[in-house]
């Protein structure tokens, strides 16, 4: 041990301000992973300067920094004692942009959990709290706790990330596919893996403006290898489901193209795939345009047919009339029938942003054998705010779908999910060290039907990793193998606790039971849009998770929507008129107007708050100088900002890491 010590020390002095010292905890760490707890303890408590304080961390990149360089060589250092396998492993294919990937991912990871011990300590040493008290003092002392405490929980959580760089490793290294649980997907049969491959992430463009990307000289190589390298990968992991759409842009022509590229070098044959599409439907469309529309899919694709067709984007009751009743143009559906009798199309479901009334409709149509829609621990995104207190958001629809025997495919748990992929703190904190909040998200979704409220069975099938590169799915498939396992299944029951522990404390259990009771969304609030159901939830998330980042997303769109839409028209008028309303519905918070009939249904005990829920989150969360945004509140803004007081964000809600290394394709513009 004191060797090992010795040796880390003398190491070159490149960047050691910047990257060795900060690796000295994970050292420590692995270092003393066999010396006796109280020889640990002891240990923990010394320090070269005679003071209590062991240092953390010796310098801040911040979860986004572009400084690279140092974080690998962060990764690099840990990687050399506590997991050398893994550092030999991506030393092997040092040029590979996903070696340099997965070491930005760990470089990040140990110093967000190094940075927010440090801060967390220090704070507690100058007698301060969190800002907004964000921690009770009880969670302050289970979740901070005394120095000696903290450090041990870092030491414990970097643990865990040792454990998962082994299991890493082995992924990597391992001669033969490595293979996710599968499930019965519904009446499909289909043995459904339990992750499924987005493919709207890693496409060249979304060919929504410039110049489109239609042939295939047109490809960057670097995008499509990049591509090919993902769909690769995904296989040797047993993702076997892939997941694209029409509306992905130049998505499904990339993916033909790497699938001949696949199966040609023999990675794998068309009958070990499921591969799934989307195509979406208009009042203008036509039945026979539709089924063209279809057929040059599966042109784009090179395939033969599709396993699975899913409408893309059943949003509203119209929708469903074009399906079932669009007069002399020919319902919709019709077209997707005759396809499936040509076998051309196996399965066919839907996907849906709709308000929850709306997908029960096209459940209870029973024309679908699957349907993907959002559903996740903290909320159901467009759906939030929907249902009654028996059955918030989308839970009632995971239990009919399930009486109708339907695969169900959960869109984007780390994104609309709570942006899980660059988690705040306190969710982070909430969640350590048992796992990572992707990891705990993705145990939820797929341990659903064993904890969810209620008599009548509600099981999830598969989620979705919408993967920008190989290393995206390194959490979801590690997730996945270990969801199996008995410790997989223990750790979840501690987390579960903790939060459920703190949304009693944070929310109040009454609260937590009934706020979604008489709220409207914008389905419900026809002359205003306003989106009320949506915005309580957000309060709800920034108060448990810290959640912030993904609610000003989400917000963003309210505000947009508020900005176009004119109270004179008609609901179904203003959505026609507002590009995307069908996909990110409802209007923000308006400070002036009168909400007494809005919340008319709402119990009396609840309306205080309902208030003061979205006067809260249109403070934090909509944007300045927004037309949204009142002149008073506007000038107020402006004027803490000139006088250098504009609200400080705590740091529980600030985002620990950022484990989107380099800036997706499709992004770039």
């Amino acid at each position: 041990f004191l060797l090992l010590i010795t040796y880390l020390l003398s190491l070159p002095k490149m960047n050691r301000a910047k990257s060795i010292l900060v690796s000295e905890s994970a050292f420590f760490t692995a270092a003393t992973a066999s010396v006796s707890d109280q020889e640990r303890q002891k240990e923990n408590l010394k320090d070269r300067r005679g003071s209590l304080s062991r240092r953390y961390s010796s310098f801040d990149l911040g979860c986004t920094s572009g400084d690279n360089e140092s974080i690998i060589e962060v990764a690099k250092n840990f990687l050399a004692t506590a997991c050398p396998e893994l550092l030999d492993i991506l030393k092997d294919h040092e040029g590979d942009k996903s070696a340099r990937d997965r070491l930005v991912k760990i470089g990040r990871s140990i110093n967000a959990t190094l940075g927010y011990g440090q801060e967390s300590i220090e704070r507690k040493n100058r007698g301060e709290s969190a800002l907004m008290d964000i921690w009770s003092p009880d969670e302050e002392q289970e979740f901070i706790g005394t120095e000696v405490e903290r450090k041990l929980k870092t030491d414990v959580t970097l643990q865990r990330l040792v454990r998962e760089c082994k299991d890493l490793a082995q992924i990597l290294a391992s001669p033969t596919p490595v293979k996710v649980p599968t499930v019965r997907y519904g009446r499909t049969d289909i043995q459904m893996p339990i992750v499924t491959l987005g493919c709207m992430r890693f496409q060249q463009s979304w060919n929504r403006g410039g110049k489109p990307i239609k042939k295939p000289e047109q490809l960057d190589k670097e995008c499509q290898d990049n591509l090919v390298d993902i769909l690769r990968y995904a296989i040797h992991c047993g993702v076997t489901h892939i997941e694209t759409a029409l509306m992905y842009g130049c998505s499904e022509m990339q993916i033909g193209l790497a699938l001949k590229v696949l199966f040609d070098e023999g990675v794998c044959r068309r009958e070990d795939l499921i591969i799934q599409t989307k195509g979406p439907i208009s009042s203008s469309t036509s039945k026979s345009d539709f089924k063209s529309m279809i057929t040059m899919q599966l042109q784009g694709l090179g395939l033969d047919y599709i396993d699975l067709f899913s409408i893309h984007g059943l949003n509203t009751n119209d929708h469903l009339e074009w399906l079932f009743n669009h007069g002399e143009k020919g319902d919709l559906m019709d077209a997707v029938r005759e396809l499936k009798a040509e076998g051309k199309i196996r399965w066919v479901g839907f996907s849906t942003h709709a308000p929850a009334h709306v997908t029960k409709r096209a459940i209870e149509s029973d024309a679908f054998d699957y349907l993907n829609l959002h559903y996740h621990f903290l909320g159901s995104y467009t759906a939030s705010g929907d249902g009654d207190e028996s059955a918030e958001g989308n839970l009632g629809n995971i239990r009919l779908a399930h009486e109708h025997d339907m695969g169900v495919f959960v869109i984007s748990p780390y994104d609309k999910g709570g942006r899980l992929y660059t988690p705040s703190h306190l969710s982070r904190e909430l969640m350590a060290p048992e796992m990572e909040p992707m990891e705990y998200a993705s145990l939820w979704l797929w341990y659903h039907d064993n904890h969810c409220q209620g008599d009548k069975p509600a099981p999830i099938h598969t989620i979705v990793c919408g993967a920008a590169r190989p290393s995206d799915l390194d959490q979801p498939v590690m997730a996945a193998l270990r969801s199996v396992t008995d410790k997989a299944k223990g750790d979840f029951g501690v987390v579960s606790r903790r939060i459920n522990e703190r949304k009693e404390r944070v929310l109040g259990k009454e609260w937590a039971a009934t706020w979604q009771v008489g709220l409207p969304n914008y389905s419900q609030s026809q002359k205003h849009g306003f989106q009320i159901g949506n915005i309580v939830w957000l309060y709800n998330a920034i108060q448990m998770y810290g959640a912030v980042d993904m609610a000003k997303d989400r917000y963003a769109t309210f505000v947009n929507n508020a900005g176009k839409w004119d109270s004179d028209k008609t609901l179904k008028e203003n959505a026609s008129k507002i590009p995307g309303f069908d996909w990110m519905p409802g209007c923000a918070y308006d400070p002036s107007y009168d909400y007494s009939s809005e919340l008319k249904d709402v119990p009396d005990k609840n309306k205080a708050r309902v208030l003061e829920a979205m006067k809260f989150v249109h403070e934090w969360c909509c944007p300045v100088n927004s037309k949204s945004m009142t002149l008073e509140a506007a000038a107020e803004e402006k004027k803490e900002e000139e006088d250098g007081e504009k609200k400080v964000v705590p740091l529980e809600w600030q985002a620990a890491y950022d484990m989107r290394p380099w800036t997706a394709f499709p992004e770039r513009g």
